[in-house]
């Protein structure tokens, strides 16, 4: 729920930081762009992929003088172990088919590594929210 600004809230407390919010308009883009033209070519199924992790180091961000948090740390490393792992999916995938030989379990080890990559991402993302909004909530109790 979005509310109006509190009065007594520290100016910094209002605004996501520059480096954030363009974080968010770049993943934002490259978002659509990977879910419309991916079907065509693989490469631009990873720019959306990109863009969910680039939007996720966004919302993971601290508010001080380095927005970037440990919560941002442990989220761009997830991303990245994600995209690994959706690549080295698709390259084993291809190998199978384009071999005739028949599939290893290796698709089924990247897969998993991949949605645990993604569960670390999506819960380093819910920590750094919840950390800036419980850091908010001191700050407001603080100033009064």
């Amino acid at each position: 729920m979005l509310s109006t600004p509190d009065a007594t809230a520290p100016a910094d407390a209002v605004k996501m930081p520059l480096a954030a919010r363009r974080l968010v308009l770049i993943g934002g883009l490259c978002i659509p762009v990977g879910l419309v033209a991916g079907p065509y070519l693989f490469g631009l199924q990873l720019v959306a992929v990109a863009g969910v992790v680039a939007v996720a180091i966004a919302l993971s961000y601290q508010r001080g003088q380095s927005w970037f948090s440990r919560w941002s740390w442990l989220t761009t490393a997830a991303g990245a172990l994600w995209v690994i792992a959706t690549v080295a999916y698709w390259l084993s995938i291809m190998a199978a088919v384009d071999g005739s030989s028949s599939p290893s379990s290796l698709p089924t080890v990247l897969f998993y590594i991949g949605m645990a990559a993604l569960s670390v991402m999506i819960l380093g993302t819910i920590a750094g929210w919840t950390s800036r909004l419980l850091s908010d909530r001191r700050s407001v109790a603080a100033a009064r």
